[in-house]
């Protein structure tokens, strides 16, 4: 159900036909009858009487466009108190860098339309020494990998679930994530990343020997090293990406694949807290992800 319905819905209550109601929002009548069908079949019933030459509002139809009415004027009111509510000031971002190669840079671009006066100030770290300045207040909240535990007086939001997936350059033998990853040298993401802790785990959950071959802390680094046919790895895939990076071969890891959750975190008494809360948004428009907090 979109909201766009609703508002056609409405109009056809004002102005007592499809044709004027067409008018009224600026599409045709064909368009108009197109988008009832869609709601009706959404819905499952009928909100007209078609037995009559004007269609009408039966009994369920009057009673949705009154409930669509109401849907209609809250979010009109939610968009002219955003318009009125511009964000301004400064905000102390803090961001894991997997996350500063995928959502980040877009959800500042969209902040960056809609409130020009927000200035974002971006650090770089791991999510331990992120959550760490967070919880002192040295920055207003971060973008971290999702801890197993939350400390004290932090609160988080979840933002966006990113699949790992192995990388192995196109001739590396072997067809499952296994067979892949115990075929060559294995390029560990960073393990003082919770991530890398994380792959570590798991690859000790399952069982799968690697043969170290190096360590390093940076997605574009190791995809450049698999590239070069120095080993394989296991890597996030940064939301916000349409694709792998040219030249890899890669397989999901784990079946059912395994994720990993990033998240924002903040103090619990944040001064800042309505600037956070608009960059969650933001994040969240990016991830195309629902209003979950943790």
């Amino acid at each position: 159900m979109e909201l766009r319905q609703l508002k056609t819905l409405v109009a056809i209550e004002d102005f007592r036909s499809f044709a004027a109601a067409a008018d009224a929002v600026g599409l045709s009548q064909s368009a108009v009858s197109l988008q009832i069908r869609h709601l009706e079949e959404e819905l499952g019933v009928e909100l007209f009487d078609r037995r009559r030459r004007s269609p009408q509002f039966n009994a369920k139809g009057r009673a949705l466009v009154e409930h669509a009415r109401k849907v209609v004027e809250i979010c009109e009111h939610i968009s002219r108190h955003g318009a009125a509510e511009a964000l301004e000031g400064t905000l102390m971002l803090g961001a894991v860098p997997t996350s500063l190669d995928g959502i980040v840079p877009q959800a500042l671009a969209f902040l960056r339309e809609y409130h020009p006066r927000l200035l974002v100030k971006v650090v770089s770290g791991l999510s331990a020494e992120l959550t760490a300045r967070t919880r002192s207040g040295d920055i207003n909240t971060a973008v971290v990998t999702e801890p197993h535990q939350l400390a004290d007086g932090l609160t988080a939001h979840l933002i966006t679930r990113e699949p790992l997936i192995v990388i192995a350059p196109p001739d590396a033998e072997g067809e499952s994530d296994q067979e892949i990853l115990e075929s060559g040298p294995f390029i560990q993401f960073d393990r003082r990343a919770w991530v890398g802790q994380q792959i570590d785990q798991h690859l000790k959950d399952r069982g799968i020997h690697v043969s170290l071959g190096m360590e390093i802390n940076t997605l574009e680094a190791i995809a450049r090293m698999v590239r070069c046919g120095l080993g394989v790895s296991i890597v996030p895939l940064p939301t916000g990406r349409e694709s792998i990076p040219a030249g890899l071969r890669w397989v999901s890891f784990g079946d059912p694949p395994l994720h990993r959750s990033l998240v924002t975190i903040e103090r619990q008494a944040n001064p800042q807290a309505r600037l956070v809360s608009g960059l969650v948004s933001a994040l969240r428009r990016v991830s195309k992800l629902g209003p979950v907090v943790t």
